[in-house]
C-alpha cells in the first residue's frame, strides 16, 4: 500500500497531467479520471452510457504500480481478455510522469485504442 507521502506525491502527478488533457481521447460528455487501490493507481474514462445517461460507464486504460522495494513505476494496460499486462515498450521508470507522458503518447495504440 501506498504511504501517505507517496500517495500525495503520485496524486500530484496523476492530477497535473491527467486532468488538462482528458478532451482528446473521451468521447463528449466523458472524463478521464484515476483512483489509487493500494500501490497502484488505476486510470480510467468514465462517460454516461447512451441508452441510460444516469447511468456511468467506466473504461479502464492504464494502471501504475509502484514497487517500493525497487523504487519504480510499473507501467500496466488492460488487453482485451480483461486482464492487465505489462506495458513492453517501457515497464518501468523511477519517475510516474515519464509513464505518464508514455500513456498520451500512446505509440503502440495500447491505452486509447
Amino acid at each position: 500500500m501506498l504511504n501517505d507521502i507517496e500517495r500525495k506525491r503520485a496524486e500530484n502527478v496523476i492530477a497535473r497531467l491527467l486532468k488538462p488533457r482528458h478532451s482528446p481521447h473521451v468521447k463528449s460528455g466523458g472524463d478521464v479520471l484515476y483512483r489509487v487501490v493500494d500501490q497502484a493507481i488505476e486510470v480510467y474514462s468514465a462517460r454516461p452510457a447512451y441508452d441510460d445517461p444516469d447511468e456511468i460507464i467506466e473504461i479502464p486504460i492504464a494502471k501504475f504500480r509502484y514497487v517500493r522495494t525497487r523504487r519504480v513505476w510499473l507501467l500496466f494496460w488492460l488487453r482485451a481478455s480483461g486482464k492487465w499486462q505489462g506495458y513492453g515498450p517501457l515497464l518501468e521508470a523511477e519517475d510516474l510522469p515519464e509513464l505518464v507522458e508514455e500513456v498520451w503518447r500512446d505509440p503502440y495504440c495500447c491505452f486509447w485504442g
